[in-house]
Order: structure tokens, then sequence, then C-alpha cells
């Protein structure tokens, strides 16, 4: 018989806990495995180390000093990501379990077809307000302080599937292997971050190539074509899909004086690039 505390509870615990645990600083995960058995959960104790090693797998941790891990931007996008996920999924635990203070259930609403809003800007904000904006900020004043200056680009993917969960099938194996391999297409000193419900957004600093934000945009296209063209001809389910991938950049320099002004640039570039393709 295997125990409730020994299946994937444990494990999808695990990853929230290190994901959040690590935001603030590198840490040893003996270190934070002994702050959560304090906590005296009923959960297997394998559930940490699968989490952990599933998450260095998956390029959200790398190895630091001294035997601590830390969060990559990847990480930083992922635990919004499952933060979303919980919050979503607690109400109902609470519900089931009996307690008094439980969110009602939403009656369900039967609607012709889903409200697709993953184009529209508000979607993006999660991941704007908490992820993105923070390290342009970050840039924008190491840039104004004599340092580097850099590119924004955003890249998103426009999916028409004939199914909704096809649709966002697509779209998020497209964002999740173009985020991996960020490092490797784009250069190791860029930093890869999700943009709202169907994007993708890099920061590049700029070194001797002045274009360098248009040259990042252009393969941002070409990577995320690549990879829809490829599963759409290997995946059965995902036959039939049409889809457009859409890229805008913006440099950063003097005149520009916030990371929002900076952003609006980078999304009216986005815009215009979605009108030339249609």
């Amino acid at each position: 018989m295997v125990r409730p505390a020994a299946t994937g509870l444990a494990t999808a615990f695990y990853r929230l806990y290190l994901l959040d645990s690590l935001a603030t600083e590198p840490a040893r995960p003996g270190t934070l495995l002994a702050k959560v058995a304090a906590e005296r959960l009923p959960l297997s104790s394998g559930g940490f180390s699968r989490a952990l090693q599933s998450l260095l797998e998956g390029g959200y941790l790398v190895p630091a000093r001294e035997g601590a891990v830390a969060l990559t931007a990847l990480g930083a996008a992922e635990r919004m990501a499952e933060r979303e996920r919980w919050m979503r999924v607690i109400p109902t635990v609470a519900r089931l379990i009996g307690e008094d203070d439980a969110a009602p259930r939403q009656a369900p609403v039967i609607a012709e077809a889903p409200a697709v809003r993953y184009r529209s800007a508000e979607v993006a904000e999660s991941y704007l307000d908490r992820v993105l904006i923070g390290a342009l900020r970050e840039r924008l004043a190491q840039a104004r302080d004599g340092g580097r200056a850099f590119a924004l680009i955003l890249g998103v993917v426009d999916v028409d599937a004939p199914a909704e969960a096809t649709r966002r099938a697509i779209v998020h194996r497209t964002i999740r292997a173009t985020l991996g391999g960020s490092t490797t297409i784009f250069g190791g000193d860029t930093s890869a971050f999700r943009y709202g419900d169907a994007g993708v957004a890099i920061i590049a600093p700029i070194l001797d190539d002045a274009r360098r934000g248009a040259r990042v945009a252009a393969l941002v296209r070409a990577r995320m074509d690549e990879l829809l063209q490829a599963m759409t001809a290997s995946v059965r389910a995902f036959h039939g899909a049409r889809w457009q991938v859409r890229g805008g950049e913006a440099t950063w320099s003097m005149e520009i004086a916030t990371s929002a002004s900076l952003l609006r640039t980078a999304q009216d570039a986005l815009e215009r690039d979605g009108a030339i393709a249609a």
C-alpha cells in the first residue's frame, strides 16, 4: 500500500516551497529541508529530493557557492505560475475537507466559446509586475549609473487550434522550450522571462552591436516558428493548427526615462509586426 504522503503531493508541495524559499537569496538544500521539517507536515521527505532534482534538471535552479542552490530567471517565472496554481487549488481542497470558511464553489457557466484574452496586455500583469518589470527597473538603474545599455525583446505566438485545450498545450510547450534554450540560442548574457499567457521576453545587453535587439527579435521569431513547425508535424493531436509569431524590440537610451516607457515601445513594435504579418 502506498501512503498518500509518499505520492506526488509531497513533490508538488516541496517544489513550491523550494521556489518560494529561494526567491530572496540562495540557500543550501539541507537548511531548507530542516526548516520545513520543523513544520511537521505529513509529507514524505523523499518528495523534497525529487522536487529539487526536477527543478535543477528543468533549469529553474542552478548550483551556487558553498553547496547552495539559486533561483534562475526561468525559476522566478515558474514560481509565479506555481503560486497561482496553488491559489486556485486551495479553496477546493478546503471545501473537500469541510472547512467552514472555504470559498463558495462557483456555479458552472456554459458559453458558446471560451473568452480568449491572451492577446491583450492584461493577462501579462502578473508577470510584468512581479518579475519582468522588476528586472527592467534594475537594468535601467544600472544603465543610468554607467552600466551597459540593453534591449527588451518580446515574442508572442498566436495559435488557432480546433480545441482550446490543444491551443493551450501548443502555446505552453512552445514557451517552455523557448525559455529552456534561451541562453544557448540568444546568448549566455541574456535573461529570459515569460510574457503573459502566450509570449516570452528577453533582456539582452548591448555590447558592440547597436542592432542586437533587432537580431535577437529575429531569432525569437525564428525559434518559436521552428518549434511550432516541429510540434505540429510530429504530434498528431496538433495537426491542423495554424499560428502567427510576432516579435518586437526596444533598445534603451537616455531618452527613455522609465521601464514602463521601454515596455510600451516594445509592445508597440510587437503590434506593428503583427499588423505587417497580417
